[in-house]
């Protein structure tokens, strides 16, 4: 039997409603923190376009504690009964939109395997003395908003893991421990319930099946760029909640794993790249027929117009 279910958490939330509260970085989505179009490197990129991160102070962690995030994942601590000093800090970051994942350096993959997402999150807690915590007994509960249609029963719990790129490492994701449940009749279009998280970065998941539909692959090549140390590939799906980090070098380009992409699926790519330090980018609208190979070419933009890029990806 399970120590907490989403119901009765609801009613818990009103006793611990004064033991927290809730901060973000800045009120949109990215919050620059560079003044121009030049970066050392992609951290200094993927730190200056990164989610916020959202923070909480539990101070009386002896009580049950739900924690709510601005776009609705909902933590619950049980009442806490070790011996760490209080109060514990909680760090929290919500990720449902395929821009987003991008924006993250993240793509949806477990080893070579697609993955559709119903949605992520990192969460750390540490005590009074900055001691990093992994609670026993912790859950999430993750609105459904993505477009996993489907999928929603075949959902499973999903751990950060790195996979290697040319550019650098990506996070894609490894089996978690975890029993995850799907409710269709909670919240506004149903909820995910992850029954025991772990600190660090966690996904609701499903493998991608191909029903009726034949899997491929395809590469990119970019047409101005010679190293791709210095230039990232994403492919947004459009049907499903799926990005894809072209991982695979091949010559002059990337390429997807095989067997990774439903042939006539439709998404953009993205082609991110740091010449000299300077941002450049692109993206195309493209519908995959088989072993195909893309070309395009990037270009010197804005900060303000790669933001503008990523959050129209849904």
């Amino acid at each position: 039997m399970k120590n907490f279910k989403p119901i009765v958490l609801v009613v818990t939330v009103l006793i611990s409603v004064s033991t927290f509260y809730q901060c973000t970085n800045d009120e949109g989505l990215f919050t620059p923190i560079f003044g121009n179009n030049t970066f050392a490197n992609f951290d200094q990129l993927h730190d200056s376009i990164s989610a916020d991160t959202i923070k909480f102070q539990i101070i009386n962690p002896a009580n049950d504690t739900i924690l709510e995030g601005p776009q609705g994942i909902r933590l619950s601590f049980p009442a806490y009964t070790g011996s760490a000093p209080a109060p514990f800090d909680v760090e929290l970051i919500e990720i449902f939109r395929r821009g987003h994942m991008i924006a993250q350096n993240i793509q949806t993959f477990a080893d070579d395997a697609a993955l559709i997402s119903g949605g992520m999150f990192w969460v750390r807690v540490k005590d009074a003395n900055g001691a990093e915590l992994n609670l026993p007994g912790a859950q999430a509960i993750l609105p459904y908003q993505t477009d996993a249609t489907g999928y929603e029963n075949s959902m499973q719990y999903f751990t950060g893991e790195n996979q290697t790129a040319p550019s650098g490492p990506v996070l894609s994701w490894g089996p978690g421990q975890s029993e995850l449940t799907f409710d269709a009749d909670a919240g506004a279009n149903g909820e995910f319930t992850i029954w025991s998280i772990m600190g660090g970065w966690s996904n609701c998941d499903a493998f991608n099946q191909f029903t009726g539909q034949t899997p491929t692959q395809f590469s990119v090549k970019v047409s101005n760029v010679t190293d791709y140390t210095d230039t990232k590939v994403f492919f947004a799906l459009d049907e499903f909640s799926t990005v894809a980090a072209l991982t695979t070098p091949i010559v002059g380009g990337l390429k997807t794993y095989d067997n990774s992409i439903a042939t006539g699926a439709t998404g953009k790519v993205i082609a991110i790249s740091l010449i000299d330090g300077e941002l450049q980018f692109a993206s195309q609208d493209v519908t995959v027929a088989g072993n195909d190979e893309f070309t395009l070419a990037v270009a010197p933009g804005t900060f303000a117009q790669l933001e503008t890029l990523l959050n129209s990806l849904d």
